[in-house]
């Protein structure tokens, strides 16, 4: 009987032990699933966002500035440029043969015709110039008509004014195609007034008849075909001269040219 006790109170004891170890087991468990400290929140960091261009779908249109409008220039008509004119002065229709000079060399000859003065070129490169007895003033009003017989391309034909010694004059050229040019030859050295341009109602080529007016008043130079206005430049004033009538061949090899119905005018100055 009392080994029967004394075993029981082993066993009593045994389970306590056991009871204690395992209340210690699960303590220790649950310290270790717990976490060391307070749980703090996760902040995710605030992304910084590069600023963009701000796109204008409706942009402001520029406002246009405003060019000052220039007023065209009234085109002078045959009538303005008789203005000044007091009287005819000469009226030349080639029926007195001393009044130009007739020249006749390899490269043409210049010939009186039927009320015309007649030029002919016979070869490529060839210059035919006629002068005449005429002196013009430093105002004068000039009107001439001018035959092309023959005549083709770059070949020229034209007047020369205010000549004053071989190397110095005004020459007005024209060519066969339809262009002008006006030079002032000084001392022998060329300077260009006005350069090549097409002109307007002219008749080009070969046959064709064109009337010619230039108007010079106080050193201003008009130049008229057929009645219509080509241009406008200053020129020398106070200056007085010969007047001769050229041509000269460059495209062809022959020319033929008619110079006819010829007046000088008296212009007044402003």
């Amino acid at each position: 009987m009392m080994q029967i006790k004394r075993s029981f109170s082993r066993f009593f004891r045994l389970g306590i032990l056991l009871a204690l170890v395992l209340t210690l087991l699960l303590l220790t468990g649950c310290d270790i699933l717990l976490p060391p400290g307070p749980i703090l929140a996760t902040e995710t960091p605030t992304q910084t966002l590069t600023p963009t261009a701000t796109i204008d779908w409706f942009p402001a249109t520029p406002t246009p500035t405003l060019l000052a409008t220039i007023a065209p220039t009234a085109m002078p008509t045959l009538a303005d440029a008789r203005e000044g004119v007091t009287e005819v002065l000469i009226s030349d229709d080639f029926t007195d043969q001393s009044l130009w000079t007739t020249p006749h060399t390899a490269a043409g000859n210049v010939a009186y015709g039927n009320n015309n003065l007649t030029l002919a070129a016979a070869q490529n490169g060839a210059f035919l110039l006629s002068r005449s007895r005429y002196t013009l003033s430093a105002n004068f009003y000039l009107e001439f008509s001018i035959d092309t017989n023959l005549c083709q391309g770059d070949d020229q034909y034209g007047i020369i004014f205010w000549q004053q010694s071989e190397g110095d004059y005004y020459r007005l050229m024209v060519t066969c195609e339809g262009s002008y040019r006006l030079e002032v030859v000084q001392g022998g050295t060329t300077v260009v007034v006005h350069n090549w341009e097409v002109a307007s109602r002219l008749r080009p080529g070969a046959p064709a008849s064109n009337r010619f007016g230039v108007w010079v008043r106080d050193g201003q130079f008009q130049l008229y075909i057929n009645d219509a206005f080509q241009f406008e430049e200053n020129i020398a004033r106070n200056r007085t001269g010969d007047l001769g009538v050229f041509v000269r061949t460059i495209s062809g090899t022959a020319m033929t040219v008619r110079l006819s119905d010829l007046q000088i005018y008296r212009v007044s100055g402003e």
